[in-house]
């Protein structure tokens, strides 16, 4: 990365130093936040505060890249773009957020069947919680895109089996009742992130600014 004061006399506040300015601003506020132990929401905020780091570390990327994600961004670019069609999810973290030394946090606290890899190195999709959109978009209306979210979707009321899953518009889509009892967690192109309960992902779906997207579910 080249240092922020080179980048700033370039093009001024990046998107990133925002994102990276809302993520310390969070850090603080969840330290003087009271405890949640015990709480239901608390695992939910635990996966929030996940998304929000995996949203950080894509950011750094995307900012590094020509403002494009690894996932459209050829491998002999550096990206993982012929990796999308494998149906596995953990290259496009790994290749991110590699650097990291703790890959704890791709794991939500409630999903008992995922385990924290112990490195980056051994990350596997039975490591992760959290699907990544492979068609993500960060122009027109980022605030809508999703990036990622907790991987326990269902269509119709059937769990969406792990692989490359083709989103549409149309579809019934909601969480599955397994990790936070009829919510999940949904990250997007603008650097918010949402609990959102399972009666209302439909319309977020709708919202989206693409009509079809390539989920990479692990």
């Amino acid at each position: 990365m080249k240092p922020l004061s080179a980048r700033a006399n370039i093009r001024g506040f990046t998107l990133l130093d925002t994102l990276v300015v809302l993520f310390v601003l969070f850090i603080v506020a969840a330290m003087l936040m009271p405890t949640l132990a015990g709480s239901h929401r608390a695992p939910g905020q635990k996966c929030m505060s996940n998304l929000r780091q995996i949203e950080v570390g894509f950011y750094m990327y995307w900012d590094d890249n020509g403002r494009k994600f690894p996932m459209q961004v050829s491998v002999t670019n550096g990206g993982t773009m012929e990796f999308i069609n494998s149906g596995h999810t953990f290259s496009h973290f790994q290749k991110v957020l590699g650097n990291q030394h703790d890959p704890r946090f791709l794991v939500c606290p409630l999903d008992k069947t995922r385990k924290a890899a112990t490195n980056f190195q051994t990350l596997t999709d039975l490591n992760l919680s959290y699907f990544l959109n492979a068609d993500v978009v960060t122009t027109g209306d980022p605030a809508h895109s999703i990036l990622a979210g907790d991987r326990l979707l269902q269509v119709n009321g059937l769990p969406v089996k792990p692989g490359l899953f083709l989103l549409t518009t149309n579809l019934n889509l909601g969480w599955t009742p397994k990790l936070h009892g009829g919510f999940g967690n949904l990250a997007f192109a603008d650097g918010h992130v949402e609990m959102i309960r399972s009666t209302n992902l439909k319309k977020v779906l709708q919202n989206q600014p693409l009509a079809t997207n390539r989920l990479c579910v692990p």
